[in-house]
């Protein structure tokens, strides 16, 4: 890869003791990893239902990050185990059902005073480009991706991908979740945390054959009594300038997204209550984005108000955690949403989730997540998921 290529010839402008430094990064290399089973049902009304179990997870291996240079690997696996029906549709496995074995991370990087450059493939945390943790599998890219935090309370980021890979793929190819791509997505960044109080993030993305965007949020944070946090954002998606495999109306992203998001929530000692409001002007959804699933305030399990055909939607969202009765660290909550269409040719749903988080230990966890949404014009459906994870 041509980009790799260049970053070791760079490494010849270092002065260090090439052998030294690779013998070093192996010897204070870390490994770490994960297993989870996650069971699925999807219960249809009136229709066929879809469910079932995986068994997998990840090992990643990361040489001395500390370093002017390091690498890192991390390999995905997820398992069909035990009775399934319709398990290609729970998104699990790879687009045909079958077990899905991949290289999520694979790249080399290089550090300099607060700067990184890597290069090869890698997971990101981007608004419309991310991992996606919603499976055992994520999304993961291939490119090149620099972060600067050499500039006081400011992170930059430039992220320039070449190839996508898909929770239902082991292959990188030119296809986002948008649509096809042949020139690559170029991104920019700006995390800013000098004011008091304020986080300011703004991220431009152009992908000349799909559309660009252009997102901004700024949230802002206030203790109140030393127990208590007010929490108020504000978020803007637009996009435009579509390109040829463009599609405006397409619910994952397009050219038309004009998204405005508010939120205003208060945290507690032991609980959190939210309001968030989210209204798209336009035609396009912003589901995925380019790729994992786009961040947006209104956002459930399944529910949310970032589709396409002009949605506006309430989500009223209410956490508490358990640890004043329980000892180890357990939480339950509770959300509401409530979506209407402003287009004929859109969906009016009312949905609630539930879900309940047990921490057996710091490596130990039980997720138990429930969603039934209620539609308007079309059957309802409910979505079920169980999963068990060990960290190590």
């Amino acid at each position: 890869m041509r980009i790799v290529l260049i970053l070791f010839f760079l490494l010849n402008t270092l002065h260090a003791d090439i052998n030294s430094t690779i013998s070093n990064a192996f010897a204070n290399g870390s490994a770490k990893g994960n297993i989870t089973l996650f069971g699925y049902n999807i219960d249809r009304e009136n229709e066929e239902n879809a469910y079932a179990t995986a068994l997998g997870g990840y090992l990643k291996y990361t040489t001395d990050s500390k370093l002017p240079i390091f690498a890192s690997a991390r390999f995905y696996h997820s398992e069909p185990v035990g009775g399934d029906k319709n398990r290609e549709q729970t998104y699990l496995f790879q687009d045909d059902g079958s077990s899905l074995t991949t290289l999520a991370e694979s790249f080399v990087a290089l550090k300099y005073k607060r700067r990184v450059l890597k290069a090869g493939n890698f997971m990101l945390k981007t608004p419309m480009m991310n991992d996606d943790v919603t499976r055992i599998v994520p999304w993961s890219y291939q490119g090149a991706a620099f972060t600067s935090e050499a500039i006081a309370d400011t992170i930059i980021q430039i992220n320039y991908i070449t190839q996508i890979r898909s929770h239902t793929s082991d292959d990188y190819i030119k296809q986002s979740a948008s649509g096809e791509f042949d020139k690559g997505i170029t991104m920019l960044g700006l995390t800013y945390e000098g004011i008091d109080e304020i986080n300011f993030q703004s991220y431009y993305y152009h992908a000349p054959e799909l559309y660009s965007t252009w997102i901004t949020q700024l949230d802002y944070k206030h203790v109140m009594e030393d127990e208590y946090l007010l929490c108020l954002g504000i978020q803007y998606f637009n996009s435009g300038e579509g390109g040829e495999y463009n599609d405006r109306e397409a619910k994952n992203g397009g050219d038309d997204i004009n998204l405005l998001a508010l939120k205003t929530g208060l945290n507690g000692p032991f609980y959190d209550l939210t309001l968030n409001y989210s209204q798209n002007f336009g035609l396009s959804g912003i589901v995925k984005g380019y790729g994992g699933l786009a961040k947006v305030y209104t956002t459930s399990m399944v529910a949310n108000g970032r589709g396409n055909y002009k949605p506006e939607t309430w989500m009223l969202k209410s956490r508490l955690e358990l640890d004043q009765w329980s000892s180890h660290e357990d939480e339950v909550a509770i959300w509401l949403t409530n979506t209407r269409v402003k287009d004929i040719r859109g969906d009016d749903f009312d949905a609630i989730y539930a879900h309940y988080r047990h921490h057996f230990n710091i490596d130990t966890s039980l997720y138990i997540r429930y969603e039934s949404i209620h539609y308007k014009d079309k059957n309802d459906v409910s979505y079920l998921r169980i999963i068990a994870a060990y960290n190590f």
